[in-house]
């Protein structure tokens, strides 16, 4: 093996990519041969299915978290597209097609609405969408009454139980976004903007880009994606709740962190929120498998989130 090789397989293994892959194989193995049911169709069906949701939120998370922000209330909005639909459709009697997409549209001017406060009126990213996050959900608690609201189209729910190719349709909606995703930081100028907006608000007038139009794009993209998001989550439970998708963003921003993206901004890959996402989940699952008590969970996935961080600000010192 030359020397530019053996660089290359030690950078790979540097990698937070790969460290997380070591650790889902390990915890994976663990579950399989240390429980009766975990390895069962159901199971994994399950799993994938709780993937999905959350992955398609963590990939929105990590466009933001690039730029150096964050979205704390990618959780409420969801909740919001999610009652949306189901209004539309059980109160409404709006056709599918119509109610999903006017769900997306609605995630998406929640986002935009949250750009104008964060750019506009100079208020940082976490004030911002705390206060969104709030008005969302006592907006979403009046239009629903605070009660449970179903009755959506039959031929919608077949979404989050029938699959293709022997994978969950909710499943093959996240690997749709992701491969997007992937593409649009890797490949196109928005997604090389991106990261330089991660280094500075400055850094990116100076170098030519259209900040104000970036922050609009980025938090507008955000909030489509949440609304994708909320469209699977009703079409999961066949039905939507006042509370739905509450605590989503914090498993969303620990899967983007956890996957490598730097809270500092300029640093972050879908291919590591996605290992960041299967790792959440599978903590959860496995300790459920395994009878650990919930709290337990929690706790392990708390230290997991701390460690990560902690990794992240060693890595930005040096």
């Amino acid at each position: 093996m030359n020397k530019k090789s053996s660089n290359g397989v030690k950078h790979f293994y540097q990698h937070t990519e790969f460290s997380l892959i070591v650790i889902i194989v390990i915890l994976f193995l663990a579950s399989v041969f240390g429980t009766k049911n975990f390895f069962s169709e159901y199971n994994l069906m399950n799993l994938l299915k709780q993937c999905s949701i959350i992955g398609v939120l963590a990939i929105a998370e990590t466009f933001i978290i690039i730029t150096s922000g964050i979205d704390i209330s990618i959780g409420a909005i969801t909740g919001l597209s999610c009652m949306a639909i189901a209004l539309l459709q059980s109160k409404a009697g709006m056709n599918i097609a119509a109610s999903v997409v006017l769900a997306i549209v609605i995630g998406a001017i929640c986002g935009f609405y949250n750009a104008i406060i964060i750019y506009e009126f100079r208020v940082t990213p976490m004030i911002a969408t705390l206060g969104s996050q709030t008005i969302i959900r006592g907006a979403v608690k009046i239009i629903s009454e605070a009660k449970t609201v179903s009755g959506l189209n039959k031929s919608f729910t077949v979404l989050g139980t029938s699959s293709v190719w022997k994978l969950p349709s909710l499943a093959l909606i996240w690997i749709v976004v992701a491969i997007i995703a992937i593409f649009v930081l890797r490949y196109t100028v928005f997604g090389r903007n991106l990261y330089v907006m991660g280094s500075g608000v400055e850094v990116a007038r100076l170098s030519g880009i259209k900040v104000r139009k970036m922050f609009y794009m980025v938090y507008s993209l955000c909030g489509m994606l949440c609304g994708i998001a909320g469209v699977m989550l009703a079409a999961r439970i066949n039905s939507a709740v006042p509370t739905g998708g509450e605590g989503y963003e914090m498993d969303a921003i620990a899967a983007a962190v956890i996957g490598g993206a730097s809270l500092s901004g300029g640093r972050g890959a879908v291919t590591g929120t996605i290992l960041g996402t299967i790792l959440m989940v599978l903590i959860t699952n496995a300790g459920t498998q395994f009878g650990l008590n919930t709290f337990v969970l929690e706790i392990t996935s708390g230290v997991l989130i701390t460690l990560a961080v902690v990794v992240d600000q060693i890595k930005s010192r040096k």
